[in-house]
C-alpha cells in the first residue's frame, strides 16, 4: 500500500468575499443597473448590507469554529474571524471580507480535512470540520432578503 502524500503552499485559506460580483451577481448588477437608469444609486444601501451581514458572519463563526481545548492557544482560531470592509470591487462600490486573522492557515485545513502525518509518513485523515460553508450560504441568502427589503421589495 502506497502512503498518499498531501502537498500544499502553506498559504491557502477559505474567504467568505461579500460582493456584488460573487453569488449575488446577475442580482445586484441588475437592480443596481435599473436604479441607476432612473437616478436612485443603491451603492450605500449594498454597503451597509454587507457591513451587517458581515458582522453577524463573524458572530456565527466565532461560534461554530472549532476550538482546541489543550495547549497554549486554546481557541486562538476562534476568536480570529474577523469583518475588513472592502476596497471598490469590480464596478460596484460595496464590498468586504470575512477572514481569519490570526490563522489563515488553518481555514482550509479545518473546512475541508487533510492527512495526519507522523515522522514524514501518513498516518490516518483528519475529518473535515465544517463550519465555514453554512455560514457562506447564510450570508448569500441573507444579502439577497436585506438588498432586496432594502429597496422596497418584498
Amino acid at each position: 500500500m502506497m502512503a498518499q502524500r498531501h502537498s500544499r503552499s502553506g498559504s491557502e485559506e477559505v474567504v467568505i468575499v461579500l460582493d456584488g460580483s460573487a453569488n449575488m451577481g446577475s442580482l445586484a448588477k441588475t437592480i443596481n443597473e435599473s436604479l441607476m437608469a432612473v437616478g436612485v444609486g443603491v451603492d450605500e444601501d449594498m454597503q451597509a448590507v454587507f457591513d451587517e451581514v458581515g458582522k453577524e458572519a463573524v458572530k456565527k463563526l466565532k461560534a461554530t469554529s472549532p476550538v482546541n481545548p489543550r495547549g497554549k492557544h486554546s481557541g486562538r482560531y476562534a476568536k480570529g474571524w474577523t469583518y475588513e470592509r472592502g476596497k471598490k470591487a469590480k464596478n460596484y462600490k460595496g464590498s468586504g471580507v470575512v477572514r481569519n486573522k490570526t490563522d489563515p492557515q488553518l481555514t482550509h485545513l479545518l473546512e475541508y480535512g487533510h492527512p495526519l502525518v507522523r515522522n514524514g509518513k501518513v498516518v490516518g485523515n483528519v475529518d473535515a470540520i465544517e463550519h465555514i460553508r453554512p455560514v457562506a450560504e447564510w450570508c448569500s441568502d441573507e444579502i439577497e432578503k436585506r438588498l432586496t427589503k432594502s429597496i422596497g421589495g418584498k
